[in-house]
């Protein structure tokens, strides 16, 4: 049992590790976006310790910033204008810290930090509040309303029983779970993902919650249709937008496994259950209004900046744009270390001599 828990955890950590790339979404009729970048701050350091494997920026409403220094095995908090609040969520035994980090979740007033059999609940001051019960490997958070509302799907579509994937709206508080939509799945959706989940390659349910109204935009990132839940309850309407999915080749695979530490065997398994090709997305979030797709520039290199498309709420394709990090530097790890708020996007970035940083832009949006 402990030896398949080592295994399970090291899955979890491949997880947060490698980087995938999505292919970009239909252009057709949309107009090009300028973002115009313009940064805010930097951080390469918390106090006089050197930033070394930072991840995970989680941005609230406020612009209260989250995220974990993965080697350092603790969390910190960042105010709107770049000054260290606290650090919390150390990996301990003590009461308020996690067992094993998995990923940050913004909860209205308050962050979420997710570990394989529990969710934590801190204030926006770092103060541990509650802790939730839940089982990450069938039931993985994709947002949370606030402390007591969440929604959550299969990690991988190819790990959902029974050929169906349920998007599920948790409430803590009344103890309620409500079914929000089954998908079935295709025969490259149902392959099971081995333990190993490459964002942007490996099929997965996203969403984005539009805090203003209460709507969830949801689907299927190998699925060129995205659906709409207005508010809690009502009818889910949905639009289709066109687009590609890049190949990838078994070469790709191999030299992208080459780079980490999974035994041969182990990795042989996990190649042989990833697709073929790309998802149409790696993230969909929703700002004033609109819906943004995220896609990737490669597969596993550096990644230099980021495509995005669009959408009205109809689902008519407005703009498209990349947003490109500055010269010398890339996006470091993985694509979700570059975050999107309201007029600012936040990036964990790279260069060549391996030294790491945390920025702040302010961008242009429509």
């Amino acid at each position: 049992m402990k030896m398949a828990w080592c295994i399970i955890l090291t899955a979890v950590f491949i997880f947060l590790i490698i980087v995938g790339s999505a292919g970009g979404a239909g252009k057709s009729e949309a107009q090009e976006w300028p973002f115009k970048l313009e940064k805010v701050w930097e951080i390469t350091k918390i106090g006089d310790n050197q930033l070394l494997r930072p991840a995970e920026p989680r941005v609230a409403d406020d612009g209260t910033l989250y995220f974990r220094d993965f080697e350092r095995k603790q969390s910190y908090i960042i105010d709107s204008a770049g000054k260290l609040i606290t650090a919390f969520a150390a990996q301990g035994d003590n009461p308020g810290d996690v067992p094993f980090y998995i990923n940050c979740f913004p909860a209205g007033d308050y962050a979420a930090v997710c570990a394989p059999d529990k969710i934590y609940f801190y204030s926006s001051k770092g103060q541990f509040v509650k802790a939730a019960a839940n089982n990450l490997f069938v039931r993985f958070p994709l947002a949370f309303k606030n402390e007591n509302e969440f929604w959550v799907a299969p990690g991988a579509l190819g790990d959902a029983p029974g050929g169906i994937a349920a998007l599920t709206h948790v409430n803590l508080q009344s103890g309620k779970e409500s079914v929000i939509r089954e998908f079935a799945l295709s025969d490259e959706e149902k392959r099971p993902s081995q333990g190993v989940v490459i964002v942007g390659l490996t099929p997965q349910l996203k969403l984005g919650l539009d805090r203003a109204t209460g709507s969830i935009y949801f689907g299927k990132n190998s699925d060129s249709k995205v659906y709409r839940l207005n508010g809690d309850a009502g009818t889910i309407d949905s639009f289709s937008f066109t687009g590609t999915r890049q190949p990838i080749s078994e070469e790709d695979k191999k030299n992208h496994f080459a780079r980490s530490k999974v035994p041969a065997e182990q990795a042989a398994l996990m190649i042989a259950a990833l697709p073929n090709q790309m998802t149409y997305y790696n993230r969909l979030q929703v700002v004033n209004g609109l819906i943004y797709l995220f896609s990737s520039d490669n597969f596993g290199g550096e990644q230099t900046g980021q495509i995005i498309n669009i959408y009205s709420p109809e689902g008519r394709h407005l703009y498209y744009g990349r947003v490109a990090v500055e010269n010398g530097w890339h996006i470091f790890s993985n694509p979700d270390n570059l975050q999107l708020s309201d007029g600012y996007i936040y990036a964990v970035l790279e260069n060549g001599s391996g030294d790491k940083k945390l920025v702040k832009y302010k961008l242009a949006l429509p």
